[in-house]
């Protein structure tokens, strides 16, 4: 399947419907980007991909902190 997508002067790109639609996402839904032997996956977030991505930040600014609490209550 290939899809085209357009970004938008302020970085935003449309996801396709018919990739929404295999991913299984919908408005507000997280999505996670991947880097792989230089290609980029996109697959849908699940609570411990988003928390596992800011805690290999290591070490955690006051910044990331507040973004992690904040992702741990959003996804309680």
């Amino acid at each position: 399947m290939i899809e085209l997508g357009k970004i938008t002067s302020k970085g935003q790109i449309t996801i396709p419907k018919e990739i929404r639609d295999t991913l299984g996402v919908s408005s507000g839904d997280k999505i996670l980007f991947e880097k792989r032997n230089g290609d980029i996956v996109i697959k849908k977030a699940q609570k411990n991909d988003v928390v596992s991505v800011l805690e290999q930040t290591q070490p955690l600014g006051k910044k990331a902190k507040k973004i992690l609490k904040g992702i741990r209550g959003e996804w309680d």
